[in-house]
């Protein structure tokens, strides 16, 4: 004779999966999660158990959720895993509230999505960013603030004159929690060209209170019209096309052509994963990789000597007599192995001055001390 399950177990087993389903959509709102987040929440997962036959927790299974993906060639592989997402936690909420015994999709594995996206997006190019951020009616300064903040289009719209601080020495946006995608919140500085336009945008208005861009953000259809207005292809040769959310991809490989250190962009586009500013946001086609490429030597070549005369290419060479260890040439001078490696704690620790880049990377021609990113955030 085997155990009997938990009285709440053995309840929630004869309820209808819609009524779980209002009480967990209803533990979301009371966390704050986004109307659109609870709306898909609820149709996805009502979609997939009415695909699936699931009327009841005790039908819910692994192998009915693979036969549904397996045959739904309808949606591409990103969108079957965010409908594995909102029906799995949807499972884990139910299993830590004791209404059932373990969650059963625990092992369903995510499908393959590299190399299978149906969307793909490409980042502006400084020709097209310089294009697109001149165009009249304030649509510009929204796409100035886009590509230069990675703020989302949600964000942007949200914002405040009070998330401004134009006026201290080193102007930032405050992205308030309860507007940004992760619920924190976040200090992003300011090139100087951008928040001296958004100074005239607010003297222009004359108030320092409420929306920022009244007017609300372009949506995609007249965002197209601006694309065209500026000769910048909506979709290229390669199907990557350019949209609002394209301007974040814009920024983060801003910040990489810039030589901002990876952990910076990470902090500045807000990922919680390093992988996600390094390879998905990063359009690698606007790399210096060219220029990069044009530092190596010819085969068989000697490097050139460095500033102080000294040849580079003797540093490694092959085919050296053993020698004791104890001393070594350094700068034509023979001096204790000690000396010629000095060491850290006597070195001078560079100030904490934000990062620079170390060489210009053909940004647009604005005005002077427009890209002057030495700001950090507060």
């Amino acid at each position: 004779m085997g155990l009997i399950a938990p009285k709440a177990i053995r309840d929630g087993s004869r309820k209808p999966i819609a009524e779980h389903l209002a009480d967990y959509v209803a533990h979301l709102r009371s966390l704050s999660r986004s109307r659109k987040h609870l709306a898909y929440t609820k149709n996805r997962i009502l979609r997939l158990c009415g695909a699936c036959g699931w009327k009841r927790l005790q039908d819910v299974s692994s192998g009915g959720f693979n036969r549904w993906a397996a045959t739904e060639t309808a949606l591409g592989p990103k969108t079957r895993n965010e409908y594995l997402a909102h029906i799995s936690g949807f499972m884990t909420w139910l299993e830590k509230n004791g209404l059932i015994a373990r969650n059963p999709l625990k092992t369903v594995s995510k499908a393959e999505t590299r190399g299978q996206e149906r969307v793909k997006r490409r980042a502006l190019d400084d020709a097209e960013i310089a294009k697109l951020i001149e165009l009249p009616g304030g649509r510009g300064l929204v796409y100035f603030t886009a590509c230069f903040t990675g703020l989302r289009r949600e964000e942007i719209k949200a914002l405040l004159w009070a998330d401004l601080h134009l006026d201290e020495a080193k102007p930032f946006v405050s992205a308030r929690a309860c507007t940004t995608k992760n619920k924190k919140a976040a200090h992003l500085p300011l090139v100087p060209e951008l928040a001296r336009r958004l100074r005239e945008l607010r003297a222009k208005q004359g108030a320092s209170t409420g929306k920022v861009f009244r007017p609300g953000v372009p949506k995609p259809k007249r965002m197209r019209k601006d694309l065209a207005a500026c000769e910048i292809p909506y979709m290229d040769e390669l199907g990557r096309r350019v949209d609002f959310h394209s301007l974040r991809h814009t920024f983060d490989s801003l910040l990489h052509r810039w030589g901002v250190s990876p952990r910076v962009i990470m902090e500045l586009m807000r990922h919680s994963d390093m992988r996600l500013s390094n390879s998905t946001y990063l359009d690698a086609s606007l790399l210096p990789t060219f220029t990069e490429m044009e530092k190596l030597p010819s085969p068989g070549a000697s490097p050139k000597p460095d500033k102080n005369g000294q040849n580079l290419a003797k540093v490694v060479q092959s085919g050296i007599e053993p020698t004791n260890g104890k001393v070594v040439a350094f700068r034509g001078e023979t001096v204790p192995l000690a000396k010629a490696v000095p060491s850290w704690e006597t070195a001078k620790m560079a100030e904490r001055e934000g990062f620079e880049p170390p060489v210009p990377c053909g940004t647009p021609d604005f005005e002077s001390g427009a890209f002057d990113h030495s700001a950090t955030s507060p």
